[in-house]
């Protein structure tokens, strides 16, 4: 009688023992499965920690981070850098450098662009562009007289998690400008009496709308300061013409005959917020 009370004992507390360590966890479509109250613990540091515990333990533990996140619905992601990050102003002075070796046409042009997480980058562009050539092919001088013009849109930078004075990005501009133009001493060759005329048009109003696709980088060189380079593929929406003549340069664009182009630009950025810890 003795023996059997303390085999009893024993069962009854080797039960309560297991009961003590293990909770028993449905989960639906499959058989009943046991999480340990250590897995529990640790279920609870990767959920302070925004990190999904199903992607690290079994899928014993759906139903507990299920029951954790309600409805099983996930955190929503952390960004390294705050919504309203900061603001740059730059300037391009592409067409500026290229004057200094003998390019007639265009003048400069000013940025600035909202950092948004560092990821996001609404941008807008205003400029002033002129066009004084009478290149050798061609038989007429074109003159258009200084024209403000202006861009608007944004790019995505692809190293948003990166260091904010470093970016890779690509983005989209829509261009506008309105502009009047000249040509003068367009000569007309007569080809039955082998002889020459000239004629002069002024005072052409035009205005043209275009896209813009870019693809650049941007680098940190001193504090507050960086400069970037983008690559720019230029696209016409439309441009109004003028019965006898149409416009070869448009402020903002570039020659009418052009599609590709480049941008240099010198920025200063101005923080918004505090600077995010590494």
């Amino acid at each position: 009688m003795r023996k059997l009370l303390v085999i009893s004992s024993l069962i009854i507390l080797t039960a309560l023992t297991t009961l003590g360590q293990r909770k028993v966890t449905p989960v639906e479509g499959s058989t009943t499965t046991v999480t340990t109250t250590e897995e529990k613990k640790a279920i609870d540091e990767l959920l302070k920690k925004k990190i999904r515990p199903s992607l690290v333990f079994s899928d014993t533990i759906f139903d507990i981070e299920r029951e954790a996140l309600g409805d099983d619905t996930l955190p929503k992601p952390e960004y390294a850098y705050p919504k309203l990050h900061s603001i740059s102003f730059g300037a391009n002075i592409w067409d500026l450098a290229l004057k200094a070796f003998g390019q007639k046409y265009g003048l400069i042009d000013f940025s600035i662009d909202l950092s948004i997480h560092n990821r996001f980058f609404p941008r807008v562009e205003i400029g002033l562009g002129r066009a004084n050539d009478h290149t050798d092919d061609a038989n007429f001088h074109y003159r258009s007289p200084i024209s403000v013009f202006g861009r608007i849109g944004g790019s995505y930078n692809f190293l948003y998690r990166g260091d904010e004075r470093y970016r890779l990005y690509a983005g989209f501009m829509a261009g506008f400008s309105s502009f009047k133009y000249d040509i003068t001493d367009a000569t007309v060759k007569d080809g039955y009496w082998n002889e020459s005329s000239t004629f002069d048009i002024t005072g052409i109003k035009s205005h043209a709308i275009w896209g813009e696709v870019m693809l650049g980088i941007r680098v940190g060189i001193w504090r507050n300061l960086s400069m970037g380079w983008s690559a720019r593929y230029r696209f016409m929406f439309s441009c109004k013409n003028a019965e006898n003549a149409r416009p070869w340069y448009i402020p903002g664009f570039g020659p009418r005959n052009t599609t590709f182009c480049g941008e240099f630009s010198i920025y200063y950025t101005l923080p918004l917020g505090p600077k995010p810890k590494p």
